[in-house]
C-alpha cells in the first residue's frame, strides 16, 4: 500500500460511469488527481489539453478502443512517456501480448482489487518519476562536463598563450620599431625625389631626362610614390594588431594578483555605456534599469570593467544601424545578477556553447580577435560567477551574469 499521499494527476478513461466512479473515489482518497474520459477520442484530447502523470485505459470502447488510442498516443513525442496502465475483463494472453504491442507497460484484469490497482499505479509513477530525476541529472552531468571541457580549453589555452607571448613579443616589436624606421627614411627619400623632381632635366640633358621617365613608367612611379607610405602603415597596423591579441592573451591568462576592491557595478557599467555611446556611430538607445540600492561588490575591478566593455561592445557591435541595448542589475539573496541584452542580428543556433570558444568570431576577418567572450567567462569564473546566455537570429541576445558575494 501506499504511505503517503500522492499528488500526481491520473486520467481515467472507460465507457462504464460504474468502473469510473469506483476507481476515481479510491484513487482520489489517495490524494491523486483524477481526470475522467468515457472513451479514446475524449482521452487524446484531454491529453492534448494536459498531460498526465499516468493513464489507466480500458480496452474495449466505442468511437475509439483502448489499443488504438495508446497508439496515436506513443506516436507523439510528446505524450509517449506517458505510462499507460490497460485494464481490461478480457484475460486471453494474445489480448495481453496485444496491448503490450500498442505500448502499454501494465496490464489488470476485470474484476479488478483496489490494492493491487493502487500498488501498480504507485509502481508506475514511481518509476515514471526516477526516469524524470534521471533525465534530469543526464542534463545536468552533460552541463557539468561542458563546464570541465571549457575549464580544460581555457587551462589549455592559458599554457599555451604564456609561452608563446614572449616570443610573439620581441620580433613584433622589431617589426613595429623596423617600420617606424623604414617611414623616416622613406619620407626623407621621398624629399630627395622632390628635389629631382624639381629640376627641369629637359633643359641640361634631354637624353637623360627620357631615359629616366622611360624608368618612372616602368616601375609605375607616381603610384608607387603614391602608395608607399600606406603600405608602411599597414605593415605598422597588422604588428600592432598583433600586440593587441597577444594583449589580450595575456589578460586572459593572467592570474588573480591584482587586489581585490570594493566595487561599485552600476557605476564602472554606466562608464562603460558612456565610452561606447562616444565611439560608436550607429543610433541605438541605452536603456539602464539599475538598481539603485545594488549592493558594493568585492571583485577586481579592471576585470570586471574588461568584462562590461566586452559584452557591451558586442552587443553594440551585433547591431548593424540603429537598435536598442538593455542593461539590468538586481540584487540577489547571495550576490548580484547583470543582465545585458541587444536587438543585434543574434548568435547562429550552430555556434552553441562554443561561443566562450577562444578565438571563435562570426566578425569579419580583422575586426575582432575571437578573445572576447572568452576573456568574459574567464572572469566570471574568477569571480566564482555563472555567465548564461540566450539568442534568436535577428531577434537579439541575452547575456545573463551572476556574480556571488564571496
Amino acid at each position: 500500500m501506499i504511505s503517503r499521499a500522492e499528488k500526481e494527476d491520473i486520467l481515467l478513461v472507460d465507457d462504464k460511469p460504474e468502473n469510473l466512479k469506483i476507481l476515481a473515489h479510491i484513487l482520489k482518497s489517495k490524494g491523486y488527481v483524477i481526470r475522467l474520459a468515457k472513451n479514446g477520442a475524449e482521452a487524446i484530447e484531454s491529453v492534448e489539453s494536459k498531460p498526465p502523470k499516468l493513464i489507466l485505459l480500458d480496452v474495449q470502447m466505442p468511437v475509439m478502443d483502448g489499443y488504438e488510442t495508446c497508439k496515436q498516443l506513443k506516436r507523439n513525442k510528446e505524450f509517449a512517456k506517458i505510462p499507460i496502465i490497460f485494464i481490461s475483463a478480457l484475460s486471453g494472453i494474445l489480448d495481453k501480448v496485444k496491448a503490450f504491442n500498442a505500448g502499454g507497460l501494465d496490464y489488470i484484469e476485470k474484476p479488478f482489487h483496489m490494492d493491487e490497482v493502487l500498488i501498480r499505479v504507485h509502481t508506475q509513477l514511481t518509476v515514471r518519476r526516477q526516469a524524470d530525476q534521471l533525465q534530469q541529472a543526464i542534463i545536468e552531468l552533460k552541463l557539468a562536463q561542458s563546464k570541465v571541457i571549457q575549464s580544460e580549453k581555457m587551462a589549455s589555452l592559458g599554457t599555451f598563450s604564456a609561452g608563446i607571448a614572449h616570443e610573439i613579443n620581441n620580433p613584433i616589436n622589431f617589426v613595429n620599431a623596423g617600420a617606424t624606421s623604414v617611414e623616416m627614411d622613406l619620407r626623407d627619400l621621398l624629399r630627395v625625389l622632390d628635389t629631382y623632381d624639381s629640376i627641369d632635366l629637359k633643359k641640361h640633358s634631354p637624353e637623360l631626362a627620357d631615359e629616366i621617365e622611360q624608368v618612372k613608367n616602368e616601375v609605375d612611379y607616381r603610384y608607387v610614390r603614391e602608395h608607399i607610405l600606406d603600405t608602411v602603415k599597414d605593415i605598422k597596423m597588422g604588428a600592432e594588431r598583433t600586440k593587441e591579441i597577444v594583449y589580450s592573451l595575456t589578460r586572459f591568462t593572467r592570474g588573480d594578483g591584482e587586489q581585490k576592491y570594493k566595487t561599485r557595478i552600476n557605476e564602472e557599467i554606466e562608464n562603460v555605456v558612456k565610452i561606447v555611446k562616444r565611439l560608436s556611430k550607429k543610433k541605438i538607445l541605452f536603456l539602464l534599469d539599475l538598481q539603485k540600492d545594488i549592493k558594493t561588490f568585492d571583485g577586481f575591478s579592471g576585470q570586471l570593467n574588461q568584462l562590461f566593455m566586452n559584452l557591451i561592445t558586442n552587443a553594440e557591435q551585433a547591431i548593424e544601424q540603429e537598435g536598442i541595448i538593455k542593461i539590468a542589475t538586481l540584487n540577489k539573496k547571495e550576490g548580484i545578477n547583470i543582465i545585458i541584452s541587444d536587438n543585434g542580428g543574434g548568435i547562429p543556433e550552430d555556434l552553441g556553447s562554443r561561443i566562450f570558444d577562444p578565438f571563435l568570431t562570426t566578425k569579419e576577418v580583422g575586426e575582432g580577435t575571437g578573445l572576447g567572450l572568452s576573456i568574459s567567462y574567464r572572469i566570471v569564473e574568477n569571480h566564482g560567477g555563472t555567465i548564461t546566455y540566450s539568442s534568436e537570429l535577428n531577434v537579439g541576445t541575452t547575456f545573463n551574469i551572476y556574480l556571488p558575494n564571496n
